[in-house]
């Protein structure tokens, strides 16, 4: 394994990176590199014109890359890749169809998505998912994150249905003038990202997916500084 880490994002949307990206560096800090294999960024860290972004985008990456995945993680040519974090939102689950509404949204929703997102990776050939790829499923969005970060006193964030309407409401997003809905500004992010970082031990004591995420990021993390 090279000594250069690095680390890769497959995720919904241009406004993960910034969070995820702080994450990761906060939990290893050896990271020299966070690669974004999806969506497609261009040097601005926004969606390539005529990129496309989401859920079914994440769904699509696994299933053109799951035969290709070990070339991935362990290419012939350039530095391995040390974790590759997958993430969707368990909004975005919920309203696409690929988890129950359950009665009260937990640890088990949470695990039967991640069940389902590991399936679109394995195949014939793999029977296993590479301990390098770890699979994040905010609750329920990764919102939740930003508020756990910027109102430490808000009791059980992950319960919050629209996050992202709760930081409109407290005017920590802005209101889309086309439709209304939260305006999710790139350069926002990047400073909640900063944030998240920072409070990082707040959010994991307050989102308890945020800590299992980190748990498993750490947990390969010492396992790779052994080698």
């Amino acid at each position: 394994m090279s000594s250069f880490r690095v680390a890769a994002l497959v995720c919904e949307g241009q406004t993960d990176v910034p969070i995820l990206r702080e994450v990761l560096h906060t939990l290893w800090p050896d990271l020299e590199d966070v690669r974004v294999l999806q969506p497609e960024l261009d040097d601005t860290g926004r969606v390539r014109h005529g990129g496309r972004a989401g859920w079914s985008e994440v769904k699509i990456w696994c299933e053109q890359n799951r035969n290709g995945l070990d070339e991935i993680l362990h290419p012939l040519v350039g530095d391995p890749i040390d974790v590759l974090l997958l993430v969707i939102d368990m909004d975005i689950a919920l309203k696409a169809g690929i988890a129950d509404p359950p009665q009260t949204l937990g640890t088990y929703e949470s695990q039967r998505l991640r069940q389902v997102m590991e399936s679109w990776l394995l195949c014939p050939t793999r029977r296993r998912i590479p301990a390098e790829v770890v699979f994040s499923t905010p609750v329920m969005a990764i919102e939740s994150w930003i508020i756990a970060a910027l109102f430490p006193k808000q009791k059980k964030p992950e319960a919050i249905s629209d996050p992202a309407g709760f930081l409109v409401e407290r005017s920590r997003l802005r209101k889309s003038p086309k439709d209304g809905s939260p305006w999710k500004e790139l350069h926002r992010y990047v400073g909640f990202g900063h944030t998240v970082g920072q409070k990082l031990a707040l959010v994991r004591k307050a989102c308890s997916e945020a800590d299992r995420t980190c748990n498993q990021i750490e947990a390969w993390r010492n396992v790779c500084s052994e080698r």
